[in-house]
């Protein structure tokens, strides 16, 4: 033969084994990309969360700034969550949040359901019992000042860094994927 034929009668072909071969390599390359994919989506979503709690988070604290000179029974607010049983608000459990709008008789429980729903499953979601959200209230003074959780050194040396008023502080903590991602934010109140 002569011509463009003659070089066909050399090409045999691939053979099975050659393609699957193939068939495996191009497998192992589609399941690692959608293993890629899938961790991927695990990250944004983890990533929203952390946004959303730290967008909440600053709500708490805006809360607490902004209402520091107004006063809910002859007391601040910050000074009513100081007076509770655990100086500050917990949302211990995943919380559906509240079940209704009931409106109470004073501003305290009015913004603490606020923060229960704020923080319920509706806008973070719950992996876990672990999954807290906590403000604790801190107030600091001089040891000249009297009725104070937490009085500073009545050392000379540190006499100009200590408040000689009662100063309130917060601290906000999140608690995210079952307790193993924490989120906390201090702030000064007063």
């Amino acid at each position: 033969m002569v011509g463009p034929y003659s070089r066909l009668k050399n090409i045999l072909g691939l053979t099975l084994i050659e393609a699957l071969v193939s068939v495996v390599i191009v497998g192992i390359g589609f399941i690692s990309i959608f293993q890629m994919v899938n961790y991927s989506i695990r990250s944004i979503d983890v990533s929203g969360e952390r946004t959303k709690s730290n967008f909440l988070v600053a709500m708490v604290a805006e809360d607490l700034m902004a209402d520091r000179e107004q006063e809910y029974n002859k007391k601040k607010f910050h000074e009513h969550l100081l007076n509770t049983s655990n100086k500050g608000w917990e949302m211990g459990t995943c919380s559906s949040g509240a079940s209704s709008n009931t409106n109470f008789d004073n501003a305290p429980q009015n913004k603490m359901q606020k923060w229960d729903n704020r923080f319920s499953k509706k806008r973070i979601k719950c992996r876990g019992a672990n999954d807290k959200k906590i403000l604790k209230i801190f107030d600091i003074c001089h040891s000249s000042v009297s009725a104070c959780n937490y009085v500073g050194p009545s050392n000379a040396k540190y006499e100009r860094q200590i408040y000689y008023n009662k100063r309130h502080f917060g601290r906000m903590e999140v608690n995210l994927n079952n307790g193993k991602k924490r989120k906390y934010i201090y702030f000064q109140i007063d």
